[in-house]
């Protein structure tokens, strides 16, 4: 009895990681599926659990797919597992047309993954020139990712986009801009009444939400938000707060 129960944990624990390999091997599997919906199911199962053993099977996906639909969730488990390797990539896909909504999602991921990447001023100068570009697709995935990486001056792309009914990308402007902004709003006591689903945005509302920005869309709330909720690191607060400053300090000399 002694024996048995020395040995029942090393039993248990031996067929635990023989239960995780084979769970590994069926979701690297099931992502090189042939069929687009299993390998979707797959990525997002890794993505979900953060399976960095797959890493290298989602960097193989984004490099190689041409599935609009898997291509996104490749990009968001590239984004999930954190390994910044797979940003050239992620740009290079996010950079390739067509102009869709996956175009601005991959924008958006690779925004978000940059945040590991703090050295890179050069994020900011191309997520720039997307949101001032003429495809509209790419202006809000750039105008997301600006606001992912802690530049105020997103949220106020965001709200202009969004508030143009025939906008392409108006819904996911506004969906992006609520996903930070009620944090926000939260944190400073001053709850924002989001439109409900289906109900489009009143003049009002607009006015409103401008005001809010134009008060509280400031470097440091927003960044203490994305350091609370979206574990942002510290080295892109203190480019962002750094970036305010030098811009201030240009409007001194205009």
């Amino acid at each position: 009895m002694i024996l048995a129960a020395i040995a029942l944990p090393g039993v248990l624990v031996a067929a635990a990681a023989a239960a995780d390999q084979i769970n590994l091997r069926l979701q690297v599997r099931a992502a090189r599926s042939d069929d687009p919906q299993a390998r979707i199911e797959a990525l997002r199962r890794i993505a979900l659990e953060r399976e960095v053993r797959a890493s290298d099977t989602v960097a193989e996906i984004l490099q190689q797919e041409q599935d609009r639909g898997v291509l996104e969730w490749a990009g968001y488990a590239a984004m999930r597992l954190r390994d910044p390797r797979n940003l050239p990539c992620l740009r290079r896909r996010a950079d390739e047309e067509p102009d869709d909504a996956t175009r601005a999602k991959l924008i958006l991921f690779t925004a978000q993954l940059a945040v590991r990447d703090a050295q890179q001023i050069d994020w900011l100068d191309w997520l720039e020139a997307g949101a001032n570009s003429s495809e509209p697709w790419r202006q809000v995935g750039s105008a997301a990712g600006l606001l992912a990486l802690g530049q105020p001056a997103g949220g106020r792309l965001l709200i202009g986009l969004a508030s143009e009914s025939d906008h392409p990308g108006h819904a996911m402007a506004l969906v992006e801009l609520q996903r930070i902004a009620d944090p926000m709003a939260e944190a400073v006591g001053q709850p924002i009444a989001w439109p409900e689903s289906g109900q489009e945005p009143t003049q009002h509302f607009w006015a409103d939400l401008c005001q809010f920005w134009n008060e509280w869309g400031t470097v440091r709330l927003l960044n203490d938000v994305l350091s609370q909720r979206y574990a942002q690191s510290a080295e892109w607060y203190e480019l962002g707060r750094l970036l305010h400053a030098r811009d201030k300090v240009a409007r001194w000399f205009e």
